[in-house]
């Protein structure tokens, strides 16, 4: 669900146009089930509310999508992959709180459209702290990609040490990554809001940050 909601996210003209494709993606895996696969399909069938709750937060994300840096190169590249599934994540997390709202609503006897109003209130708080971190994300992979231009995939990790150092970038500090492999922590910059860790040549005989696909391993 999450990919095919990232795939809409880039290809759909609106939210309602997002949400009638998902519509006829389940239709179809409807119709193509058979026996004990249709049955479970049926049982399964989206509701009436959840497919109001994912078009508006559907609407939320495609109205304020998160800006572009204007770096290109391969961290940035997985970053934007990163943080298209982080707003699909959203879209249906989102969808799923504002479906609650309307069945609590319904159930209590109160108008819908007001319990709607407040909940889109509520996720669009929450999506601003997602399009933060998504801007923190990307300027922290372009500043990675500028660094590799000048000295190669391997980079070396700095931290900013002193009281406000998190547990993470002190540990991360003096080591090496792979600008085209994102460590498992993140690029510097981006490990948590206000990180000042920062990208630069890479230390002679630094480990290697965990990452998927390569091992921990020491660098020359």
């Amino acid at each position: 669900m999450v990919l095919l909601i990232g795939e809409l996210l880039l290809t759909a003209a609106s939210a309602a146009a997002l949400v009638a494709a998902l519509k006829v993606r389940f239709a179809m895996s409807s119709a193509l089930a058979g026996g004990v696969r249709a049955a479970v399909a049926r049982r399964s069938r989206v509701p009436p509310e959840m497919w109001q709750g994912l078009e508006g937060a559907a609407g939320i994300a495609m109205q304020d999508p998160p800006p572009v840096t204007g770096v290109i190169g391969v961290a940035s590249r997985r970053t934007s992959r990163q943080n298209l599934i982080r707003r699909a994540q959203f879209v249906l997390s989102a969808g799923k709180r504002l479906a609650e709202d309307v069945r609590q609503a319904r159930a209590r006897g109160e108008p819908v459209g007001k319990a709607l109003a407040k909940g889109l209130a509520r996720e669009r708080r929450y999506y601003a702290m997602h399009k933060a971190a998504m801007w923190n994300r990307a300027t922290a992979a372009g500043r990675t990609d500028m660094e590799a231009a000048v000295h190669g995939d391997l980079l070396g990790w700095n931290a900013v040490l002193d009281s406000r150092t998190s547990r993470e970038c002190r540990m991360a500090d003096g080591k090496n990554f792979y600008a085209s492999a994102m460590p498992d922590i993140g690029y510097p910059g981006s490990v948590h809001p206000h990180c000042r860790c920062f990208p630069g040549p890479a230390h002679p005989g630094g480990k290697v940050l965990p990452s998927r696909g390569r091992m921990f391993a020491r660098a020359a």
